[in-house]
């Protein structure tokens, strides 16, 4: 944990929230406090003389790494156990949205707290094309009368109340994001620069799948046709946190 903070204290050097203002009206100290209540004992020490030594930029930095609430595998399966019809309504309901031929990833991003952003949506196209999906689209942080997102919605043949309609689905299974491909990839939260999904394939894994995914870093398969997965970002974590 010590060299993953001083990580984060070094990378501010050459990142910054990309370009995104922090919210003013956050007490940056009084957050950090509560931040520290949940740190174990043993790493507040090194995450204070870290906190105190930084600028600006680097405090506020952290605090967008750290002020998510902590989330586990365990919380995943809770949803998938507890919500798993209405994640079955968003998978199939998503199914029908997709032009053949074509893989659409989208995630819906809420209005920021700690840094004053808009609602927005990250959305990527690809096309199949001799044998290959070729990507089309890639856009990020889109806002809702983006022109970019407009021309996206006329190539998918979607509209406005498509993107209603997805949210809704989303909202309904308490994810954030939902893609195609080999199998059907939905984001259930993000913590800091990490993501937390899981996959859901259209057939139950065979033994040689599921050595595959079950690397107990960045897949750990569940049962049946269903693996977690967790991505990380720049900085911070690259494996599932151990519970």
């Amino acid at each position: 944990m010590r060299s993953i903070i001083r990580l984060l204290f070094m990378c501010v050097v050459t990142c910054s929230l990309h370009a995104q203002e922090f919210n003013k009206n956050i007490d940056k100290d009084s957050l950090f406090q509560v931040i520290l209540k949940r740190v174990p004992e043993h790493l507040k020490q090194d995450l204070v003389e870290t906190y105190n030594s930084g600028n600006t930029q680097s405090k506020e930095f952290l605090l967008f790494m750290l002020a998510d609430e902590p989330v586990s595998k365990n919380d995943i399966i809770e949803n998938i156990t507890n919500n798993f019809k209405n994640i079955e309504i968003l998978k199939d309901g998503f199914k029908k949205l997709v032009p053949e031929n074509t893989n659409v990833s989208v995630e819906f991003n809420p209005k920021g707290v700690l840094v004053n952003t808009n609602e927005s949506i990250d959305i990527r196209v690809s096309k199949l094309e001799n044998g290959s999906f070729i990507t089309v689209y890639q856009e990020w942080r889109l806002e809702n009368d983006a022109p970019a997102l407009q021309q996206i919605l006329e190539y998918l043949k979607w509209n406005h109340q498509t993107l209603i309609q997805l949210k809704e689905l989303l909202k309904s299974a308490k994810c954030i994001s939902i893609a195609n491909g080999e199998m059907i990839t939905i984001g259930f939260a993000r913590s800091g620069m990490g993501k937390y999904s899981f996959n859901l394939f259209d057939h139950n894994l065979t033994k040689e799948e599921i050595n595959e995914y079950n690397d107990g870093c960045t897949y750990i398969f569940y049962k049946d046709n269903i693996v977690l997965e967790y991505g990380g970002g720049a900085v911070g974590p690259q494996c599932f946190p151990k519970d």
